[in-house]
């Protein structure tokens, strides 16, 4: 049917065409078909792409990209929506606008769907791909817009964030903000259309189609949907102005009038109930709207004052005061004594139900829109009101929650405050609402408070606080009636409260902490903490006149505290502390009640005023004895308070616990006014003062700057300083004497001499200058002094304590070392660490602890004040000593190596605090012997050294000499830092060269005069200890220029020692190996080294793992034949080593940003020694060692390593990045320009030379190792190669052809003639010549009477094009028979990655086998693999045939069956 060459109906002149017959059904029925594509759709639903007038049209209109992609759109799936809507951005983006335009007839029908879609993800990139084409379309959108506009208003409201955000963005993308409103207004009717269909006729079943949408979809799309409906509402009236909303006043009272609209308040779903929300912007915008339908709006928000859902509450709260401010008779419509308040008070007295900081906040403004008829009577409504608040601090989520706390105690005082404000009259009423609010609200909440620790620390106090500071100032007003009596019922309440809580014997602490605490605040409002100030959130602040009516709300925001430093005006406060003070020092006098005298020592801390200390002084006491200069100070209360009392409970011995004394100490003292005066009382006071009771008042002090301000003169002062002395010298000598210092008065001796060190005030110290040297002085002979004892046991602890008070006197104070004394000490603990522990007797954790105290010692030397090391320095100094127990005393090898490796540390130090290296360098000066010094140690050594050395025992000597310096480098590679080392390093690898240069090729004549165990020696005992060592030296020196000659040593290692190396084990995870643990080693721990910035290191890393690369093959020889036999699946994959492809998959995305903007076939210049020219020469050493693993590698094993390749596309990569680096003419510089006979030398025939010493035509090194590499690729991988070439692009494929006809091929082919004319492989059977001049291998094959002879024929363009392969003489074979064999031969040739010989070899075992009656694959027809090399070995139970694995795997994947081929039956 419709065959092309049958004769046409009469009369029909012109071939079908689909678009005509649109055209003619549009024209005769007036409707243009539904959908253009794989049939008319019979639904409702029109079709995605739209005919229009024509086929041919919409071929005009619409890229067949995008049609493509909008079919795609009207899948059900998805994943598959999801892509298309992604290719449909990213094709808006990379198309014109004349193109994108196009498309624009069919996207709004498209959008309007798919932005409602039940995935989120195609939500989010349905408004993504939008935002592109709005940027492509622009203006050319506005035809469509109002067809559009309702969705993407909806889509902006989205309950899925991100989805909301991206449709802003491309409404922002596509209208300035100040043309919002007018494009909104432009499509206001169909907006709202959209938005009344949503609301009142849709339903979840006609949104999706029941028969194909499960439930919970249908329901959860429904649910959205009017969400973001009532979401859209409400932003289409705040974006309107005021004449379009009168415009559509009509059609709101139509939506508002419907009961299904008002049901949505009691929406059994949270997040429709943003019902609300609509509410609240319809008062604010519409309001006539919603007084039109007053009745069903009260009702509607006011009886649901009870929701308590996170989502629902906020816009409830906000639509209830909206509605209150809107309607004035709204409590017409609901009965507020029996609706509203009462589920009101049940919600308050759960404290809102874990969500008062978003409930109480709006308490406030609610009680001050109340009318007069739901408040009568006024006294009972605020003690239900402010009972219920106070009564939800006991719930659970309110104990639990600081900020659900923090929430009610501000509404609770700020609506107190109000209420009082309120009723601030005389009448009797009013007086009654007062005395509640006093003496049954406020008072029983701070009573609450005192015995919660949480409270106190909360809101409560500082609130207290305020009101009591606008108490007062309304005082003076025409209130001040009120407010007295105020003040004086709150004071007396507080006091009585407070007295109640002291006048116990067992009184609670909490309690007190808390008098104290609110107290504090009430006389100093900014002590309040600041953390509790951030949480406060609605604050209230009532102005001098407030006479707002009850429809007012008062400001929202006001500023946190005022700035009060002045105690309350009328002394109520003073009188109360007083009060509290007398009946607080009864228990202390009377019953020693400890807890009372820290209430008291709280209390002198925040009111440290005369006054207080004047009630706690009886008038019978008389006053203490005491000397001339004290008697007038006594005058003042404070300092006779501190002297007969405070002192004297400092004294007792059997307190344990006297923090708190000190804290009143400090309160006595700033009644102080002269700082001598404060000198003088502390002087007399120390004098006999317990040492950990100094060491509480000095800590005290160096934590508080004012306390600092206090007591400074006594730090400086003789007496503590003498004091601090004789400690210092107590300390010492107890220590010395082995005697324990457990007793309390040492128990603080060394933390306070610790202390005294290591603060300073000012830049100065602590204590006097004069004391800070006498006591290091003492600590420097005590060091000394013990140093040369050896009762190790009984100077562990003295020299414990004196290193942490050095090491933090070092630490803390910057010039501490300009005093000599600190000098003398750092030089007497550092020779501590540089002797060995034999003669100083020290533990390890003593030595460890010394070491932390001259290594702070040092590095505040250099860092504080820039030392130096010339003559008379420290650092010259211990360069002497070093240098003289070098000299003169005879060290062990222990007490040498201690010794160097002291030096070592210390070195190190200096080098990481040192700003320049000059430092480290004079210290090494000072370390460096001179020629005095060096001529003493020659005339030292003994006569029989000096004599002459033979040939081989020179030579013996340096092999020992190099031998002991890799040892010695390896075991302790830290010292490479010294360029000293760095020479003597590179000296004796330069020597190591030379040696193995001599033993593997020595001079003629040369070899004769040597002994004959020389070289034998050499090789079983120098080398292997030699370059183990270098091995793993290579691996730890820093970057340094040994790379250069280390690297050059190791390249003469013997493979041997690379296969059993001695690396320490290095292993990745998840990495597959059936390697050798030494030779996995060995690869992970060097190839990372190929990509190191060090070009010598990088070429060394090439040549040593060039040496192994041959062997891996064999370990995966075993696992992939035990491999195959068990294969039943896919083609086998083996990666080839992971350690290089983890190289190669590091470096290939930085080499396409290197080279992503060169052409393929344009000549990239590379920098030489940069660093794109280090991950370059990386890369393409990488894939060197790559292809010397393939060319070693069997057929078999290489054809599976080849798959990986291809699957990785690794060698895709590299030909593309090889014609990026490859130069278009790959002449070797410096040829004559005149054409010669000869032919040029290119980088294709002439061998690259990879020296780690090459300084000269680095800029050639990169393009010659390309092409280097091009050609390993042709060779090794040929059908790969021809592969991907087949694959490119036009432009692509014609450079690559003409490139390697002109440079490559003629090459690569006389070698493989070559290599066949030189081969000594034999074939039995079977004789293999070749012809160089023709490019031709003739193969003949011969067995029994059947003879074959083929013809190979290399193309022009080898290996890219394919082999030829003709027929010579046959005898004996049949057409058939030898048809299939040429074919085979041909396929072998073309799609194995190997030689000639290696497919003609892989032909004639496929022949043999043939002979030897093993049957044909029926699949493939060969009887070897082509890929694999695997024979028959499945084989059908019905019909007998046996398959390759991977042909049958191919059959049944590509035929989606498991049938067998031949018999069709099932196979098993």
């Amino acid at each position: 049917m419709g065959g092309k060459n049958k004769q046409r109906t009469k009369g029909n002149v012109r071939p079908s065409s689909s678009g005509r017959a649109a055209d003619l059904l549009a024209r005769e029925s007036g409707v243009a078909p539904g959908f253009v594509g794989f049939g008319v759709s019979t639904s409702s639903d029109p079709g995605y792409v739209p005919a229009v007038q024509g086929a041919e049209e919409i071929d005009n209109l619409v890229d067949a990209d995008f049609r493509m992609v909008l079919r795609k759109l009207s899948k059900r799936d998805a994943v598959t929506k999801l892509k298309a809507v992604q290719e449909f951005g990213a094709i808006c983006q990379e198309r014109q606008p004349d193109v994108v335009k196009g498309v624009l007839p069919y996207w709004p029908r498209i959008y309007c769907r798919i932005s409602m879609d039940h995935d989120r993800r195609v939500r989010e990139a349905t408004q993504q791909a939008f935002e592109q084409l709005v940027l492509k379309v622009k203006r050319n959108l506005a035809p469509y817009l109002k067809s559009i506009m309702g969705h993407w208003l909806i889509s902006q409201c989205d309950t899925y964030s991100p989805a909301a955000s991206a449709a802003s963005a491309a409404f922002q993308a596509a209208f300035p903000l100040n043309k919002q409103p007018e494009a909104i207004s432009f499509c206001k009717d169909e907006v709202l259309n959209v938005l009344q269909d949503n609301l009142l006729k849709e339903t979840a079943d006609t949104l999706s189609d029941p028969q194909s949408v499960p439930e919970e979809e249908r329901e959860a799309k429904y649910i959205r949907l009017l969400t973001c409906s009532l979401l859209a509402l409400k932003r289409l009236l705040n974006i309107l102005p005021e004449q379009d909303r009168e415009l559509l006043k009509e059609r709101l009272t139509q939506l508002i009038t419907q009961g299904k609209f008002w049901k949505y308040s009691k929406h059994k779903t949270p997040q429709v109930r943003a019902f609300f929300e609509l509410i609240a912007t319809m008062c604010a915008d519409a309001p006539q709207l919603i007084q039109a339908e007053a009745a069903r709006a009260c009702s509607a928000v006011l009886l649901s004052i009870d929701d308590t859902d996170p989502v629902v509450l906020p816009p409830l709260w906000e639509a209830v005061l909206h509605i209150l401010s809107c309607i004035d008779n709204c409590w017409t419509h609901v009965s507020a004594r029996k609706g509203v308040m009462p589920k009101l008070w049940v919600l308050l007295k759960e404290g809102g139900r874990g969500l008062a900081t978003s409930l109480h906040p709006n308490l406030l403004p609610f009680i001050s829109k109340l009318p007069a008829e739901v408040t009568q009577p006024n006294l009972e409504f605020s003690r239900t009101f402010l009972t219920s608040v106070i009564q939800g601090l006991s719930s659970d989520r309110a104990t639990s929650s600081p900020s659900e706390s923090a929430a009610i105690i501000f509404a609770t005082m700020e609506c107190l405050r109000f209420i009082i404000l309120q009723n601030a009259g005389d009448e009797q009423e009013q007086r009654n609402i007062q005395n509640m609010l006093i003496s049954e609200q406020l008072l029983p909440l701070i009573d609450r408070a005192l015995g919660n620790p949480s409270l106190q620390t909360g809101p409560l106090f500082p609130q207290v606080s305020d009101m009591l500071l606008s108490w007062e100032k309304r005082v003076a007003g025409k209130e001040t009636p009120t407010f007295q009596r105020l003040l004086s019922d709150f004071w007396e309440g507080l006091g009585h409260l407070c007295t109640t809580y002291v006048d116990c014997e067992e009184a609670k602490q909490t309690a007190l902490e808390g008098i104290a605490s609110l107290l504090q605040i009430m006389h100093n409002p900014n002590s309040a903490s600041k953390q509790t100030k951030k949480k406060k959130t609605v604050k209230i602040c009532f102005t001098d006149k407030e006479d707002r009516g009850q429809g007012e709300e008062p400001p929202r925001e006001t500023p946190v505290v005022e700035e009060q430093h002045c105690p309350l005006r009328n002394g109520h406060l003073l009188d109360l502390l007083c009060q509290l003070a007398e009946l607080n020092m009864v228990y202390v006098s009377e019953l020693e009640s400890e807890r009372h005298l820290r209430f008291l020592s709280q209390l002198l801390g925040a009111f440290p005023s005369p006054q207080v200390f004047q009630v706690l002084l009886r008038p019978e006491e008389m006053k203490p004895e005491m000397g001339p200069e004290l008697r007038p100070l006594a005058e003042n209360t404070a300092v006779y308070f501190l002297l007969q009392r405070v002192t004297v409970w400092l004294k007792q011995d059997d307190r344990k616990d006297t923090d708190f004394l000190v804290d009143m100490l400090f309160s006595s003292l700033q009644c102080c006014s002269s700082s001598d005066d404060k000198t003088l009382i502390l002087n007399h006071i120390s004098r006999d003062l317990n040492w950990s009771v100094t060491l509480q008042l000095i800590e005290k002090a160096c934590a508080d700057p004012v306390h600092l301000g206090v007591c400074v003169g006594w730090l400086r002062g003789p007496v503590l300083g003498e004091r601090l002395v004789g400690l210092a010298g107590e300390l010492c000598v107890m220590g010395l004497r082995g005697s324990p210092s457990s007793s309390s008065h040492h128990a603080h001796g060394w933390p306070l001499i610790s202390l005294a060190l290591s603060q300073q005030h000012n830049n100065e110290p602590l204590i006097g200058k004069a004391y800070v040297k006498q006591i290091i002085d003492k600590l420097h002979a005590t060091l000394s002094e013990a140093k040369g004892m050896s009762d190790a046991g009984n100077m562990e602890p003295l020299l414990t304590f004196i290193s942490d008070v050095a090491a933090t006197f070092f630490s803390s104070v910057k010039g501490c070392l300009l005093l000599a004394s600190a000098e003398e000490l750092l030089m007497t603990v550092f020779q501590l660490c540089a002797q060995d522990q034999i003669f100083t007797h020290l533990s390890d954790a003593l030595l460890l602890k010394l070491q932390h105290a001259y290594t702070a010692g040092i590095q505040s030397l250099i860092t504080h004040l820039g030392a130096g090391a010339t003559k008379g320095t420290l650092l010259h100094n211990i360069g002497l000593w070093v240098k003289s127990q070098l000299f003169t005393i005879p060290l062990t090898v222990k007490s040498l190596q201690v010794l160097v490796q002291a030096v070592e540390s210390l070195a190190q130090t200096i080098a990481s605090a040192q700003n320049t290296s000059c430092l480290l360098s004079q210290f090494i000066c000072c370390l460096t012997p001179t020629e005095e010094e060096w001529s003493c140690v020659r005339r030292a050594l003994p006569p029989q050294v000096l004599k002459p050395f033979t040939f081989t025992q020179a030579k013996q000597a340096a092999q020992h000499v190099i031998v002991c310096f890799s040892q010695t480098a390896s075991e302790n590679s830290s010292m490479f830092w010294n360029p000293w080392v760095q020479l003597f390093v590179c000296a004796n690898c330069e020597l190591i060269v030379r040696l193995s240069d001599f033993f593997t090729s020595p001079p003629a004549g040369v070899q004769e005069q040597l002994p004959p165990e020389l070289n034998s020696e050499w090789k079983e005992f120098f080398l292997e200890g030699i370059h183990n060592l270098l091995l793993s030296l290579l691996i730890k020196i820093p970057e340094t220029e040994q790379y250069l000659y280390l690297g050059e040593a190791l390249t003469y290692i013997p493979v041997e020692l690379l296969t059993q190396n001695k690396l320490p084990p290095r292993f990745v995870a998840d990495q597959r190996s059936s390697l050798p643990e030494p030779l996995q080693t060995l690869l992970n721990t060097l190839s990372p080294l190929l990509l190191f910035k060090a070009r010598p290191l990088q070429l060394a890393v090439y040549h040593i793992l060039h040496k192994v690369m041959p062997l891996l093959p064999e370990s995966d020889s075993e696992s992939a034949s035990a491999k195959s036999d068990d294969d039943d699946g896919e083609e086998p994959c083996l990666s080839p080593p992971a350690a290089l492809m983890s190289i190669l998959s590091a470096t290939e995305e930085l080499l396409e940003n290197i080279l992503g903007g060169v052409q393929v076939g344009e000549f990239a210049v590379v920098q030489p020694l940069s660093m794109e020219h280090c991950f370059i020469l990386g890369y393409l050493l990488a894939w060197k060692l790559l292809f010397t693993f393939f060319k070693a590698s069997s057929s078999h094993l290489r054809a599976q390593y080849s798959l990986h390749l291809k699957k990785t596309r690794s060698l895709h990569k590299l030909l593309l990045h090889l014609f990026r680096l490859m130069p278009e003419n790959p002449s070797v510089p410096g040829q004559p320009a005149e054409p010669s006979s000869k032919e040029p030398k290119t980088f294709f025939t002439e061998s690259l030379s990879l020296a780690p010493r090459k300084t000269d035509g680095l800029q050639f090194e990169v393009p010659h190792l390309a092409c280097s590499v091009y050609y390993g690729a042709l060779k090794d991988l040929p059908a790969m190669v021809r592969l991907w070439w087949n694959s490119q692009e036009k432009r692509v494929f014609s450079t690559v052809d003409k490139f390697t006809s002109k440079y490559v091929s003629g090459v690569l082919s006389a070698q493989e003639i070559a290599s066949v004319q030189s081969s000594t492989q034999t074939f039995e059977n079977m004789m293999v010549k070749a012809r160089s001049a023709t490019r031709e291998v003739i193969a003949t094959y011969s067995v029994d009477d059947i003879f074959i002879e083929l013809l190979i024929q290399l193309p022009q363009n080898y290996p890219l094009g394919s082999i030829s392969v003709e027929s010579g003489r046959r005898v004996g074979v049949a057409v058939q028979q030898w048809r299939n064999w040429m074919l085979q031969l041909s396929t072998y040739l073309t799609h194995q990655n190997g030689s000639i010989l290696e497919g003609l070899s892989l032909w004639k075992n496929n022949v043999d086998k043939r002979f030897e009656g093993v049957e044909d694959c029926m699949i493939c027809f060969s009887v070897i693999h082509g890929s694999n090399y695997s024979l028959p070995k499945k084989a059908c139970r019905t019909c007998k045939k046996k398959f390759h694995s991977a042909c049958l795997y191919k059959w049944f994947t590509s035929s989606n069956k498991s049938t067998c081929p031949l018999c069709r039956e099932t196979f098993f």
